[in-house]
């Protein structure tokens, strides 16, 4: 297991930040002033983003899960809430699969438990022959992607959002985008994993979101005993950036509850 790089900011209970496809932790810095004012946040850099370094093994959400655990391990963290952007949010329900006694919650953003469908999975495999292709074909790709991850009136007015997602994408190499997108495209169906889980879940959904769409959302967002629901709107994928402040306050509220000291009257 090679060491994935993390960051940590604040004081107080853990939070886990997980980001996603093709971000690195740095995008998660927009809504650290409202968090670590009140707890203790981990940023890592997933396998091949960021500061960590590609595996030579293959990539995998199961590989990421165990380097988020290993990093638990290096802090003295027996248990923490997840909150995971997209990949990110399969990487925390990988996590809760392999290791369901170190979560206090997870929080899915603009994620889902379900698995690629066969035509989503025929996408990902031609969009990983276009990166491998070369620099001018991956830019292409990043292009693409990016212009449909916000919704449409903020990508018009929010230009240089856009293209800050597309310059991110660009820091990776072909190797971590293709293992990225094939890792996604490998994961397994969570959606029965949803009804056993001992921990609350967070749902942020937003209703212009083409990459995990919002019906897809509102059709499995039900599934976990204790589920918190926000829909954005207009929202794409990308809340952070598109709603910082609702997002922050919905995350320090779903953490106030993860942590919340347990009375005798939750008993009654």
């Amino acid at each position: 297991m090679s060491k994935i790089h993390y960051t940590v900011q604040g004081q107080g209970q853990p939070l886990v930040l997980i980001h996603g496809f093709p971000n690195d932790s740095s995008a998660w810095e927009p809504l650290l002033p409202a968090l670590t004012s009140r707890y203790r946040v981990l940023l890592p850099d997933l396998p091949g983003a960021g500061q960590s370094p590609l595996p030579a093994a293959p990539l995998s959400l199961e590989y990421m899960a165990s380097a988020i655990a290993a990093m638990l391990d290096r802090e003295q963290i027996p248990a923490a809430v997840l909150a995971g952007h997209s990949m990110g949010g399969y990487t925390a329900l990988e996590f809760a699969a392999r290791y369901p006694g170190r979560l206090k919650g997870i929080c899915l953003v603009h994620s889902l438990a379900s698995a690629d469908s066969a035509e989503k999975k025929e996408n990902r495999r031609k969009a990983i022959a276009l990166i491998r292709k070369g620099e001018a074909e991956k830019e292409m790709f990043l292009r693409g992607m990016a212009q449909n991850l916000f919704a449409e009136s903020f990508a018009a007015s929010h230009p240089a959002a856009v293209r800050n997602v597309v310059d991110l994408g660009m820091k990776l190499s072909a190797d971590a985008l293709a293992a990225f997108y094939q890792a996604i495209m490998e994961r397994s169906d969570k959606q029965a994993l949803l009804e056993t889980l001992d921990c609350p879940l967070q749902w942020i959904i937003g209703n212009e979101d083409t990459a995990t769409p919002m019906k897809d959302a509102l059709a499995q967002c039900y599934k976990a005993r204790v589920n918190a629901v926000s829909l954005y709107e207009p929202c794409g994928h990308m809340s952070f950036i598109e709603h910082t402040g609702r997002l922050a306050a919905d995350l320090n509220a779903f953490l106030d509850y993860c942590y919340r000291e347990v009375s005798p009257a939750d008993h009654l």
